[in-house]
């Protein structure tokens, strides 16, 4: 199959690669072997690769050797694979084949044709904010499946923080240990109120303390959440524990309107019930101050196309 020279210079390749002799060092190699087997010539090979015919004919030649085969036989029409040949080009032609699938799916992956977007939100910030994007990425992006964790702030950043989702859409006060890799972009301006029915006495004060508050069964979020931690904080470390936790807002505001307490509740969801006349926003003689939704992601991960396309896309409403 070889001669003495040809036979010392495959002991030098396998020297030189150890135990992996069979493996070219140059995966251009195999390229211009598949070329050449599909084209059955090595000039029409060179022109698929747009290299000169020499190239080819050194690339196979080396190849030959690291394998201590024959690939091709020459004929009148060009070139044939030989048995060894045929063997390695059913291998080489389903690797590539991996390979060029593996490039289409990046490639609908950078044109948003597939791919995953994982999100997390409250349910205060989905409703209210995030919803009509996210109605409007599925209008354009159709082929791209979502995947939307709904809980509060706290389990969202760590669900981030943990790369179990691309982004999450969170609400003030903010838990910042490690605020040097979290990306805050702050995209809408929320306010807390207090909400009662018209049964309930303290709705027919023409102005209420905060300590008033003391004297009804108030109604507030869970203490594991970023509202509940807002409020609490604005009432005072002194302030009684409210008389009932509940887990989100829209129980909060039937518990208001069915007359049980004063619940505090985010004012966008109560805005329906206070125009209807169901409850009462109470006027406070001291505003809570608003506070922000924000767009958060971690600087040090690269994005996918998909989670990019989002968050710029909610970056344009960013507040001042």
């Amino acid at each position: 199959m070889y001669n003495e020279k040809e036979r010392r210079n495959v002991g030098k390749t396998r020297q030189k690669v150890g135990e992996a002799w069979y493996m070219t060092d140059n995966i251009s190699h195999y390229g211009s072997f598949l070329a050449v087997a599909e084209c059955s010539s090595i000039s029409e090979a060179a022109k698929r690769l747009y290299v000169t015919q020499p190239a080819v004919s050194a690339e196979i030649a080396g190849l030959e050797r690291a394998l201590q085969v024959r690939l091709f036989f020459r004929t009148n029409r060009g070139v044939r694979l030989t048995p060894e040949g045929q063997v390695l080009y059913d291998y080489i032609r389903k690797a590539f084949s991996f390979v060029e699938a593996g490039e289409e799916k990046l490639r609908e992956l950078s044109g948003l044709r597939a791919g995953l977007l994982r999100i997390g939100a409250s349910d205060m910030t989905l409703r209210f904010f995030l919803l009509d994007y996210i109605a409007e990425f599925r209008q354009r992006y159709p082929d791209v499946r979502l995947s939307v964790t709904n809980a509060p702030t706290p389990q969202t950043l760590n669900a981030l923080r943990a790369g179990q989702i691309d982004f999450g859409v969170v609400s003030e006060p903010f838990d910042l240990h490690d605020e040097e890799d979290l990306e805050l972009i702050p995209v809408r301006q929320i306010r807390d109120i207090f909400i009662a029915s018209e049964e309930c006495g303290i709705s027919h004060r023409t102005q209420v303390d905060k300590r008033d508050l003391a004297e009804y069964p108030l109604i507030m979020l869970e203490g594991h959440t970023s509202t509940r931690r807002y409020v609490s904080e604005w009432l005072g470390a002194g302030f009684p524990e409210p008389a009932i936790e509940l887990a989100t807002s829209d129980l909060l505001l039937e518990f208001a309107v069915r007359g049980i307490g004063v619940s505090s509740i985010v004012e966008d969801f109560a805005a329906e019930a206070i125009a209807a006349g169901r409850v009462v926003r109470l006027p406070m003689r001291e505003e809570i101050p608003p506070r922000k939704i924000c767009v958060a992601y971690l600087r040090r991960l690269t994005m996918s196309a998909a989670a990019r396309e989002m968050t710029d896309r909610l970056r344009e409403v960013r507040l001042s």
